[in-house]
């Protein structure tokens, strides 16, 4: 995703002649359902009027929608421009079908909740962009206001990481974490405390999404949360601040010199100087050769993952490419680094590594500078651009395509599959239809369908049977450190909950839970593993729980085996060799 901003309020204006087709309606949802529909035109050819770009460093030429990478996208009209020409006649019968539409939909059907106009522009404004591709979309006010937090690496909260979890039928909220130094942490919040109102409101019903949408406000205000602990109702007066989210989310020594950085909450604005912490800590550790985890990245920040490429590519190497329909859009990154990190690297990724993190991978293994382990990715390789909206909205609208330096196109079709086996990787696109590219020491690699690991490693099955075991997992955790499962204890060993002896114990407790007749000796022991796991979150954090589970995680085990081969792509890389090339 492009980081590029379109605010009303800086440098963006609406002349006359194009704002009365949007100023009949008051309402800011019908606006923006004007304003996107007037880009939709656009884009298709049928509204002509041209946009005038504000001038940038590169050059002054216009373009319809000037988006490019640190200048604001603008809708402001050409001088030129005369009303008769934007309001042809084709655009203004669509326009003034919504609003007749809109009209006799709130006034005549049958459920006025269901009718409601915010609903139906907002529904209208989704389907108009997902007619063009999966992943254009449209945020009310609300929702961007949360995409830009994300971007940012920070939102206004307490710091508490709040999941859902169902017992007896009753699904209710639990803490399952606090950020360290947050307001939640200083106040004590636990692993396990059941949330029973927020400012007094009493919160049976609602989902953790609506409960953290109640937490979360305004810089400086104050919430009370109260919970339930072993039978105590407890009220915390907590302030809200800004809270930092990093996307690196882990970093440490795994032994014998390897280090593992975990990315796998997405690229934002700060991703790149989290990394270069990261790195420097574990250097000064003594690390040898890197583990980068990017399964279940989605994406993110475009630039910072291009940061993040070219810590360790010489300069000159290609990282990506991108090509779209404005001058702006079609550009190439080469990395500028003369001092690039030269460690051998191995990736990790799996079906939710996406987008951004898709880039990095193809970068890194196109010029063979690290050796890719996991399974295929995603295939996102559209570039969205953010885009402001009058009203406090915005939408992410494609505006490009991402190719990998060899020439691969990241992206996967779509436009042969509905969105349910678009997202379920139900499609599977013909090898024979595949572009074939070289890699820089000219091992064949295929575009069109993300990027394929050079190593498979054998992934954690996540059944429906292992699904149907994690509510009592987290109350069976639950119990045990409030001492209410005889025989054990936190307090035997508080240090290493592995030599704590639960199996059999669970296996009586998980049977009273629906679903859960009958335990194999897999998943039982994978239930014990996260057990472990949520008892050292609930006593250490989750900085120490993330280490337990990478240093037991088999696919990291089995990554580690491959080291020598990304010894070798480490040398090759800073060795002279042949441009890239492609064939057919």
């Amino acid at each position: 995703m492009q980081w590029v901003r379109c605010r009303k309020r800086q440098n963006v204006s609406f002349r006359p002649t194009m704002f009365a087709m949007l100023r009949r309606v008051a309402d800011p949802m019908n606006n923006a359902f004007r304003c996107i529909l007037i880009i939709t035109l656009l884009l298709s050819g049928v509204y002509t009027g041209k946009a005038q770009s504000p001038r940038v460093a590169r050059g002054g030429e216009d373009d319809r929608f000037n988006i490019g990478r640190g200048t604001l996208f603008s809708a402001t009209a050409s001088k030129n421009q005369t009303a008769e020409k934007l309001k042809t006649p084709y655009s203004e019968t669509i326009l003034n079908d919504i609003d007749e539409s809109i009209d006799i939909i709130t006034r005549n059907y049958y459920s006025s909740s269901d009718a409601r106009p915010d609903i139906l522009a907002k529904s209208g404004i989704n389907s108009m962009l997902r007619s063009l591709d999966p992943h254009s979309s449209y945020y009310d006010p609300p929702e961007f206001e949360d995409l830009i937090g994300e971007q940012k690496s920070e939102y206004f909260g307490t710091g508490v990481t709040i999941s859902d979890f169902e017992r007896d039928g009753i699904l209710e909220s639990y803490v399952i974490s606090t950020f360290p130094a947050s307001a939640a942490d200083r106040a004590g919040l636990r692993f396990g405390d059941r949330i029973i109102a927020v400012n007094g409101s009493v919160v049976a019903g609602l989902t953790s999404r609506e409960i953290r949408g109640l937490i979360r406000g305004p810089l400086g205000t104050t919430v009370r949360l109260t919970i339930e602990r072993s039978g105590k109702l407890i009220n915390f007066d907590l302030r809200r601040a800004k809270i930092a989210s990093p996307t690196v989310t882990n970093a440490f020594l795994l032994g014998n010199g390897v280090g593992i950085i975990e990315l796998s909450d997405g690229f934002s604005l700060t991703t790149p100087a989290e990394f270069d912490a990261a790195l420097i800590k574990l250097k000064s550790e003594g690390m040898r050769s890197l583990v980068l985890d990017l399964r279940g990245n989605p994406g993110g920040v475009l630039e910072s993952a291009i940061r993040v490429a070219e810590r360790f590519l010489p300069a000159g190497r290609t990282i990506v490419s991108q090509r779209g329909r404005g001058i702006y859009d079609n550009r190439v990154w080469k990395s500028e680094n003369r001092r690039p990190e030269t460690i051998p690297i191995i990736i990790l990724v799996n079906r939710e590594t996406a987008s951004a993190s898709e880039v990095l991978a193809g970068a890194l293994q196109d010029n063979d500078r690290a050796l890719i382990v996991g399974e295929k990715t995603f295939g996102k390789g559209l570039v969205q651009t953010v885009i402001d909206l009058p009203g406090g909205g915005g939408l992410t609208l494609t505006t490009a395509r991402y190719f990998t330096p060899s020439g691969r196109l990241i992206q996967r079709d779509y436009e042969k599959t509905g969105n349910y086996d678009y997202y379920r990787h139900s499609d599977s696109p013909d090898p024979s239809t595949q572009k074939v590219a070289k890699t820089r020491t000219n091992r064949t690699v295929y575009g069109g369908d993300g990027i394929s690991p050079d190593k498979q490693a054998v992934l954690e099955q996540f059944t429906a049977g292992r699904i149907a075991l994690l509510d009592p997992i987290f109350f069976f955790t639950r119990e045990i450190i409030y001492g209410r499962i005889p025989g054990i204890s936190v307090s035997d060993s508080p240090d290493n909950p592995d030599e704590i002896k639960i199996t059999p114990v669970f296996i009586n407790f998980a049977k009273k839970w629906p679903g859960v007749s009958h335990l194999t000796k897999t998943d039982a022991e994978w239930a014990v593993s996260r057990i472990r796991f949520n008892l050292i979150l609930a006593m250490s954090g989750n900085s120490a729980a993330e280490s337990y589970r990478l240093r037991n995680d088999p696919v990291v085990k089995t990554a580690l085996n491959f080291l020598p081969d990304a010894l070798t792509f480490a040398k090759s890389t800073f060795t002279p060799k042949s441009p890239f090339s492609q064939v057919k």
